[in-house]
């Protein structure tokens, strides 16, 4: 695996409780403690951009009416019919 090398700069302060939570976790050296402390922020980032995403799409589903579950089979059916022939007419009103 490539690597490349970042120069970084801190505070006296941060830097030894930097040594000192490496030595407490035993992480073998500074490079390895700075380096799953930065994997689990950068997941711990995702996630947070995960779960933003699902409230999103909660709130789009709310706003739309939910999932319609009280919906009748009959109704459900109709429904998807008329959806599907919306879609049908928008793709193919060129056509005609």
């Amino acid at each position: 695996m490539s690597s490349r090398e970042i120069v970084w700069e801190v505070p006296e302060g941060l830097y030894r409780e930097l040594v000192q939570a490496q030595q407490e976790l035993a992480y073998p050296d500074l490079i390895a403690f700075v380096s799953q402390a930065v994997q689990r922020y950068l997941a711990e980032i995702k996630y947070e951009s995960w779960w933003q995403d699902f409230r999103q799409l909660q709130q789009r589903v709310r706003a739309s009416g939910g999932f319609r579950l009280g919906e009748t089979k009959e109704e459900v059916i109709a429904r998807l019919r008329e959806q599907r022939r919306e879609i049908f007419d928008a793709d193919y009103a060129h056509l005609y």
